[in-house]
């Protein structure tokens, strides 16, 4: 199944494509706009979105409030066009997203708590790098800044049907 992902954010978003079967990334982009995701969406034939569903955490500090809202306007305006395109979607916040992953604490950032599962996922023993190189790049190759999000909801959403 061809899958996209996106942390979506006010005005730019991480996105990935993410095909379950050869369990490698397609296409990410950490800074995408609206119209090359559902323009990569298209090309990669997707068959369903994930998108992580901003949700209050804690205490907000001044001058978020208004990111976080914005942010929510653009993850709904999403949900509702993908729906429009007949992609069936699933939302996420964050804590879902750590929990199926494993990773509700630890060490670091929840950030870098999602892109460790996601590179441990793909990891295998004495093979590949999960990332890998230019010259030699492996299944999550490309993949950096709010990518990571985007793929670590849709790896926990895939974890959450098992």
């Amino acid at each position: 199944m061809v899958i996209v992902g996106v942390d979506p954010g006010p005005v730019t978003h991480g996105a990935v494509i993410y095909d379950s079967v050869l369990r490698r990334v397609l296409w990410s982009d950490k800074a995408a706009d609206w119209m090359s995701i559902m323009d990569e969406s298209e090309a990669h034939e997707v068959e369903r979105a994930v998108i992580e569903r901003p949700a209050a955490m804690g205490g907000l500090g001044t001058g978020k409030v208004g990111h976080m809202l914005d942010t929510a306007w653009e993850g709904g305006r999403m949900v509702a066009n993908f729906q429009l395109a007949g992609i069936p979607t699933q939302e996420l916040t964050r804590r879902q997203v750590l929990r199926e992953l494993g990773v509700m604490s630890g060490t670091g950032s929840a950030d870098s708590r999602v892109r460790r599962a996601c590179i441990a996922d793909h990891q295998t023993p004495g093979g590949p790098p999960a990332v890998g190189r230019k010259a030699s790049p492996g299944p999550l190759f490309g993949v950096s800044s709010h990518a990571w999000q985007a793929l670590g909801a849709v790896l926990a959403s895939l974890e959450s049907q098992r």
